[in-house]
């Protein structure tokens, strides 16, 4: 079997990491998510203005697939709507599952196919789109 943890799917995960004491100032939305069954826990913080979001942050506390699921989600959402958030949730969980056989019609970031070795993978599937879960969640701060 083909090792899930590539080069480029690792480097997802470092952004996170190396950027987990960095905060972002004057963010105007938070989320937080957990995974009961395996402990994950993401914080998700951006700034929005005129519907739009300028800056994104992450901090995670959980394995290394869903530090970069979230490192996909910071660089992915940048410059996008808050309203396009639950899509692009609805469409990674899709990609993953393998049920969108067509291009994904998202602006999803650079190493979107670093995932395809987690896709047969099915227990490990929240991982990766925990960051993407807070789509909902996000309250005004």
């Amino acid at each position: 079997m083909q090792s899930i943890y590539q080069e480029q799917l690792l480097a997802f995960a470092r952004r996170v990491r190396d950027n987990s004491s960095i905060v972002l100032s004057a963010p105007t939305h938070t989320a937080e998510v957990n995974n009961p069954v395996c402990g994950d826990r993401v914080l998700s913080t951006i700034k929005v203005e005129k519907n739009i979001i300028i800056a994104t942050h992450a901090e995670v506390k959980g394995c290394a697939l869903c530090e970069a699921g979230a490192g996909l989600w910071l660089d992915s959402v940048l410059g996008q709507s808050i309203a396009s958030l639950p899509s692009y949730h609805a469409a990674l969980t899709s990609w993953l599952a393998e049920q969108d056989k067509t291009d994904i019609l998202f602006n999803f970031a650079e190493g979107l196919d670093s995932f395809t070795t987690v896709r047969p993978i099915k227990n490990r599937h929240k991982c990766v789109t925990l960051a993407f879960s807070t789509a909902n969640k996000f309250k005004r701060v």
